[in-house]
């Protein structure tokens, strides 16, 4: 076998490449490589001058990067590799210089951000001279270009100022736990316990109709009624509820509970009162006159706002109020059905819709069951659990 040295060197001779970022997928990306005119002397002929001399790229690229070389930057090592090549039709080895490549890793998302190659003291320069010779739209670009500049040092020394400004507006943020607090409180319905293990330790009846107001409602009459159109008739004249007619009925069928039938009368009161419009509330006696004054003042209230006017008081009754005497007297009835209410009677006799009071029947911490497809069957179950706050979405 002889030895072949050829005159000129390849075209394309062999490469010894390294990529220094270790890349997943190398291994099936097809390297092209691209050689210029020689700038050299073409008097200098040898094996590695012909590969040195030639700008020649090498690029390969991936899904996300792109790997090029150059031999412009070439490792400075002083080991040369030559590879030799087998022809065996002829029987000879050529020998050819393999010249190392360092491939660089260009992400292509980044690619079109190509840094300036002027160095800092051409910029410096090029600004004397501009701010000297320059025109007037130049000289306003260049002090535009020095008023932008981010001092590092003014950054460091108001970092320590912005880090103790924060510090000092963290402590005034509420945690999250009196953040929840807060919000529990603001709900409206009666004050309850919610570490509550049972559901009538929950809520307690005396926040919605105090002893006091109890010992003025008398109702002896309706203990004494005979026929059950009678108790129809007494009943409608202060306000028509099935719900209220079905307790006191039941409660004459046996030996009547005159505390019992007190409190039913007292949620009657405030079905009436739920009806009010602004100018009843204004009368001396909103209510009918059989009702204790002491009963219409606590009514006017825990669910009216008021407001002096030339010495009166004007009542007011918005929408928030009334919610808020609806779970009142959901949550009555509630406590006396044994924590189960059948929530479409109640719906007809306040006279909303069955979504509405299913709502305020979760509000008070309620699960909802669906009974024969046509009523559900308000349930207070513990632990007690309210449903999420509404977060009102910000218009446009």
């Amino acid at each position: 076998m002889k030895l072949l040295v050829t005159e000129p060197a390849p075209a394309l001779p062999p490469i010894c490449a390294a990529i220094c970022d270790p890349l997943s997928g190398t291994d099936s990306a097809v390297f092209c490589s691209f050689t210029g005119s020689a700038k050299a002397n073409k008097a200098e002929t040898s094996i590695s001058h012909d590969t040195a001399t030639k700008d020649r790229v090498v690029l390969a690229s991936l899904e996300r990067v792109e790997l090029r070389a150059d031999s412009r930057d070439a490792f400075d090592s002083p080991v040369r590799y030559l590879v030799g090549v087998v022809d065996r039709s002829t029987n000879t080895v050529r020998l050819c210089e393999a010249p190392q490549l360092r491939f660089k890793t260009i992400v292509k998302a980044r690619s079109q951000f190509k840094p300036s190659p002027l160095g800092a003291k051409n910029t410096l320069a090029r600004h004397h001279l501009g701010e000297m010779f320059g025109t007037i739209k130049k000289k306003k670009a260049i002090s535009a270009m020095e008023r932008n500049k981010v001092k590092i040092e003014s950054l460091a020394s108001a970092e320590q100022v912005i880090k103790t400004m924060i510090d000092e507006a963290e402590v005034l943020l509420p945690s999250q736990e009196a953040v929840q607090n807060e919000i529990e409180e603001g709900r409206l319905i009666p004050p309850f316990d919610i570490n509550a293990t049972t559901p009538s330790k929950v809520y307690n009846l005396d926040s919605i109709m105090s002893p006091s107001e109890l010992e003025t409602i008398e109702v002896d009459f309706l203990l004494n009624v005979q026929y059950k159109e009678d108790l129809q008739s007494e009943i409608n004249q202060v306000y028509p509820s099935a719900w209220v007619f079905d307790k006191i009925f039941q409660a004459l069928q046996f030996k009547a509970d005159k505390l019992v039938v007190k409190k039913v009368v007292y949620i009657l009161f405030m079905m009436k009162f739920l009806t009010l419009r602004d100018n009843a509330l204004n009368k001396p006696h909103p209510l009918p006159h059989y009702v204790d004054n002491h009963i219409q003042s606590s009514l006017l209230q825990k669910f009216t706002n008021s407001q002096i006017d030339n010495g009166v008081a004007r009542y007011s009754f918005p929408d928030r109020l009334k919610d808020k005497l609806k779970a009142y007297i959901l949550c009555a009835c509630l406590i006396l059905d044994d924590f189960r209410c059948d929530t479409t009677i109640l719906a007809k006799d306040l006279n909303v819709s069955n979504s509405s009071v299913t709502t305020t029947f979760r509000e008070l911490g309620c699960k909802i069951e669906t009974k024969m497809k046509t009523n559900n069957i308000a349930i207070l179950t513990t632990p007690l659990t309210f449903p999420p706050p509404k977060v009102k979405k910000s218009r446009k």
